[in-house]
């Protein structure tokens, strides 16, 4: 009489913990070092909404005169002097702006100038906002 086999053989089950072995070993490489990469998009993040929030500023400047005028000399990048562009009044918290490639009375009304923001964790991050000047 035959007998019929019940269950795995140890070779097929030491075969196939050594096959998931290696693909948990391969995707782990794929998501490994994604913190620095949600760091960096959050500091893109933070640039894009200055540009966004600048942008509306300056089309409620051109329709209706309101909006934040930024048309001095204080006006550069600086935490404090984009901070009125955001609905909160706030800067984001964990970043800083620097290094205007210029000022708004050097380029008039409409003109732009850009800012670096960086995160103040020390990850060396930045990226680049561009701020529209308005008339008062």
């Amino acid at each position: 009489m035959y007998k019929s086999q019940q269950g795995f053989t140890l070779v097929e089950l030491v075969v196939v913990i050594v096959l998931l072995g290696i693909l948990g070993v391969t995707a782990l490489g794929k998501f490994e070092d994604l913190s620095g990469d949600a760091a960096t998009a959050a500091n893109s993040g933070v640039a894009a909404e200055i540009s966004s929030a600048a942008a509306i500023n300056y089309a409620a400047n051109i329709v209706n005169g309101g909006g934040v005028v930024m048309d001095n000399t204080n006006d550069s990048c600086t935490t404090a002097n984009l901070a009125p562009l955001f609905q909160s009044g706030t800067f984001p918290a964990g970043y800083a702006a620097a290094n205007p490639s210029t000022d708004c009375p050097t380029v008039g009304a409409g003109g732009t100038y850009n800012c670096d923001i960086s995160d103040t964790a020390g990850l060396g991050l930045v990226a680049t906002a561009t701020v529209i000047c308005t008339a008062p």
